[in-house]
């Protein structure tokens, strides 16, 4: 199955939104790890999600966040 990490970006101020749109929203990521910035003053969240397609990895997300949102598709690459 394809895999995506989609990349999130809020402005300082939008915090408090980001988070509270997961409220009542099913999804597989909510109550889960992801790695984010916010505690750094950065500001960007990243989840990898294994989905269909882009439109599908976005889909997990509430439209808040989805909107300020990109999925980029990735792979395991050997590093020599």
């Amino acid at each position: 199955m394809p895999c995506f990490m989609l990349h999130h970006r809020h402005e300082p101020r939008e915090c408090p939104a980001v988070f509270a749109a997961w409220r009542g929203f099913a999804s597989p990521l909510r109550h889960q790890p992801a790695l984010g910035s916010c505690l750094f003053d950065d500001h960007q969240i990243w989840w990898r999600v294994e989905a269909d397609s882009a439109d599908d990895a976005l889909g997990r997300l509430p439209w808040y966040v989805a909107v300020r949102t990109i999925a980029i598709p990735i792979a395991e690459v050997p590093i020599p």
